[in-house]
């Protein structure tokens, strides 16, 4: 092209940047105008009302129905009473079940250290202690307690089983068989409820934990109390 050519287009059309900015004029002119025609000109657009476009979208109008996942309140009232009633039922079968297996053990218990058992054909009677001149003391009698127990045998819970006796349990048998008399059994237990800090023999005796070396040092305890106090 000719220089004579290039000198005389337009300065619109020197770079792509002012050819953009020469068509954006444009088109916001045209806009404008088209803008300010009279709104008689324009064609009419008509829209339904809000009920007609409510009933065309077919949306349902009304209060809105409750939640079927919601119990009702007499439900959620149903519903608490059934958990209460689960909830006393358990327990109350936990403890019955409880009941009923500790107080048949309890009661036996009691009626073996109420009732005075007879010994067996094969059980020794213990023997009177030898006659020294002197009567039996307390220390004497828990010396002998703990001797008895020795040979037969230590149990719990019992007064007397195949395994042995318990504390009271040979404490009854020297007193039958004419070791000593009730009162100083009573006395010598005394010195073995101070020494073993317990309310009562049975309870001391068949404690889970107990052994059969803790009751002949509890006993031989009692009978160095029994002498010192004398």
């Amino acid at each position: 092209m000719p220089a004579s050519a290039t000198m005389t287009a337009p300065r619109t059309f020197w770079s792509e940047a002012a050819l953009a900015a020469a068509v954006d004029a444009a088109f916001a002119e045209a806009l404008a105008e088209e803008l300010a025609a009279p709104a008689s000109d324009r064609p009419a657009i008509g829209l339904p009302d809000t009920e007609t476009l409510i009933r065309q979208a077919g949306i349902a109008t009304g209060p809105c129905p409750r939640d079927p996942r919601e119990p009702s309140g007499r439900g959620q009232l149903l519903k608490k009473a059934s958990v209460f009633t689960l909830r006393a039922a358990w327990w109350l079968l936990k403890h019955t079940s409880l009941f009923a297996i500790a107080a048949p053990v309890e009661v036996i218990r009691l009626w073996r250290f109420a009732t005075p058992s007879t010994p067996a054909s094969h059980e020794p009677v213990p023997q009177p202690a030898p006659r020294t001149g002197r009567a039996v003391t307390p220390a004497d009698f828990l010396q002998a307690t703990s001797d008895h127990i020795k040979t037969r045998g230590w149990t719990q819970h019992l007064l007397k089983s195949q395994r042995g006796v318990c504390m009271l349990g040979a404490q009854r048998s020297l007193i039958r068989g004419g070791t000593c008399t009730r009162t100083t059994a009573a006395e010598a237990n005394t010195h073995l409820l101070a020494v073993t800090g317990a309310r009562s023999v049975p309870r001391w005796n068949d404690r889970l934990t107990r052994t059969e070396a803790q009751v002949h040092d509890a006993l031989l305890a009692a009978a160095a109390r029994a002498r010192a106090a004398r």
